[in-house]
This record gives structure tokens, sequence and C-alpha cells, in this order.
């Protein structure tokens, strides 16, 4: 279960709020190092995590009124030494219209995950179970990437994969969309694989200052389909979270409903403690009925 988990882990703020600037360059520098504890009832065993560390450049150039060039490269590093270090997680080039959108080469963010998966994913090192069931594809490399500048709330994203090298898998194309307005965000995305095992889904969010609550609904023929709900309650340095899963597998045994408890607390702008509980009732990565315990620590610069 814990390489599984592992190969799932994700934060839902994937770019660090602090970067360096290197002086005379348009670069800046920046990272996130992230250590957790974890417990988990299925070994009954205490064991020190790495939380998805990461170190990356990144650089802006202004190459007129309305067009910019960028530049991004991201890889992770690994607190707890178990080989991770220097796998690429973001690695492009794009130009940005103010007018016309984004256009990115390279690996970049998933657009399903921006449109979908970003609304039901929790704050920390885990995340909504049944998101990461059914797809956990966050970035994808070998990518075209297309974003639409602002269309009076509406934005619009597109991807397609060119050569994917990895063995055994198809070129992916994806299609999302997001429609805000005021305080509620509406989404729809689909994630196609020559036909095969393609998964769709649609998303809501609703926030305000007192709280915000989000949920996403999932489909993947021939596996199943899921639903994620999310409330957070900001409090001044506290951030407390409940989510609750729900999957409904289409050929085998393999439901489970799982529940996720969460805070977060600032020690300071650039430091996050933070503990998450997760409890499953049904057969979870393979693990029946199960508890895990995370508790860490977030360095951001």
């Amino acid at each position: 279960m814990k390489k599984k988990l592992l190969a799932c882990a994700v934060l839902f703020a994937t770019i660090p709020a602090y970067a360096y600037e290197i002086p005379n360059t348009g670069l800046e520098v920046y990272g996130s190092l992230r250590l957790m504890i974890e417990q988990t009832e299925s070994d009954g065993e205490n064991d020190l995590k790495d939380a998805a560390s990461r170190v990356g450049i990144k650089g802006s150039y202004d190459l007129s009124a309305d067009l910019s060039a960028f530049a991004k490269y991201e890889v992770a590093l690994d607190l707890a030494n178990n080989d991770t270090v220097g796998d690429m997680r973001y690695g492009h080039l794009g130009l940005k219209h103010q007018n016309y959108g984004t256009f990115a080469v390279g690996k970049v963010d998933a657009p399903f995950y921006e449109t979908v998966g970003y609304y039901s994913d929790y704050m920390w090192w885990n995340s909504a179970p049944v998101y990461y069931t059914l797809d956990g594809v966050l970035r994808l490399e070998d990518a075209l990437y297309y974003s639409s500048a602002d269309l009076g709330g509406l934005n619009i994203k597109a991807l397609q994969q060119i050569g994917n090298d990895e063995e055994g898998t198809e070129d992916i194309s994806q299609l999302g969309a997001t429609y805000t307005l005021g305080n509620l965000t509406v989404g729809a995305g689909a994630s196609l694989v020559d036909g095969d095992e393609n998964t769709y889904g649609v998303s809501a969010s609703y926030s305000q200052d007192a709280f915000y609550i989000n949920g996403a609904y999932l489909d993947r023929d021939g596996s199943g389909s899921g639903i994620d709900a999310l409330i957070g309650f900001p409090s001044g340095k506290n951030l407390y979270t409940l989510g609750l899963s729900d999957f409904q597998a289409e050929n085998s045994d393999e439901d489970f409903t799982a529940a996720i408890l969460a805070y977060q607390h600032s020690l300071h702008d650039q430091v996050l403690l933070w503990a998450e509980f997760m409890a499953w009732d049904g057969s979870l990565y393979g693990v029946e009925d199960s508890n895990q315990l995370n508790v860490g620590v977030n360095f951001n610069f």
C-alpha cells in the first residue's frame, strides 16, 4: 500500500508562495521541503517519509505589451532518501498572450486535474481517494498544452500528448473547462486514451471567508464511478478540513467509502504544521478496512 500511496502523493498547491530572484537574470528559484511521520493500521508501523519535496527554477520575459515567454523546470527531492531525487515534476516552455491565452510544450499540469481533480483534492499529502483511484494524473509529459484567456468567467483548456515514451501506454488527449460566477466555480473535463478507459468528470466549488465546499464526480470506462466532497473552515492561522469519498467499482468488489480529517497550522508564513487522518471501509489500494495517520511539516522557500 505504501508504494501505491507514495506514487499518488501530491499537495494542493503545486507552486510554493515564495521564490527568490536571481539578480540580473529574470529567473527565480523556489522550493518546498516536506517531511512526515506515517502510521498505518495495516502494518502497525511508524515511518518517516518525504511528503513530495521539490525544488525548481522559473522565469518570464515580456516580449511586448501583450505577449510574454516563460519557462519552468522542477524536480523532486527526497528527505527520506528513497531514491526519487531528480525525477522531473515540470519541464516546459511557453508563450502567454493577454487576449489569446497560454500555449506550452513539455511536462505540464493536466487539464483534467485543473478542471475536475483540483476541486476535490486535499490540502497536504494524500488526496481524494476516488480521484486517485480513477485517474491520479497531475502532470503530463511530451505534451502540447493550451489554456484560454478569461472569457467572461469561462476558461477552456486542452492537451495532446505526442510521442509518449512510457512503455505500454497510449497518448492521452484531455479537454476541460471551468466557469466562475461570483463565489461559485463549476467545471467539466475528459481524459481520452484512444477510446480505452476514458475518464469523465464534473466539479463544483463554492467559497466564502468562513468556509469553502468542493465536490467532484468521476466515471471511468470499465472501472467505475465515484464522488468526492470536501469542506474546509479557515480560522486565523488554522485550517480544518473534512473530506468524504465513495467509489462504486464496475466489474469487481473493490467498492469503498473513505473519510479524511485534516488540520493545518501556519507556524510562520513559510512553515506549515499539519496532520491528516484517513479511514476507509472496503478495499482501497488493495487494503481492506484500514486507517492511516500522517503528521508533517512543510518549509516553503
